[in-house]
């Protein structure tokens, strides 16, 4: 019985994983002072804002998603990016046409 549900919570687990997956466009990954594309394409221009950032604070670690949401991208940051970064990524975002 116990395997079973292990089992179960397994294929559950692998399931959201993939959904998720499914509604990423893109995965930019920050450590130090290099920026780099993991999946998809992100707009050269967030790519651009994240080195900038990276010019003040060079200890920044984290992923940076963009996930689709109705018509659009919206953006999930890591929480190992400090808020005020965060903050920063997401408004340079909503500037975006």
């Amino acid at each position: 019985m116990f395997s079973n549900m292990i089992l179960v919570s397994f294929a559950l687990f692998g399931l959201l994983y993939l959904l998720r997956r499914r509604q990423e466009r893109f995965l930019i990954t920050i450590e130090g002072i290099h920026v780099k594309v993991k999946r998809g394409q992100p707009p050269q221009a967030l790519i651009l804002h994240c080195r900038q950032l990276l010019q003040d604070a060079r200890t920044l670690k984290g992923t940076i998603r963009g996930m689709k949401k109705g018509n659009g991208i919206i953006l999930s940051c890591s929480r190992s990016i400090p808020a005020s970064y965060r903050q920063d990524i997401h408004l340079f975002w909503q500037q975006q046409p």
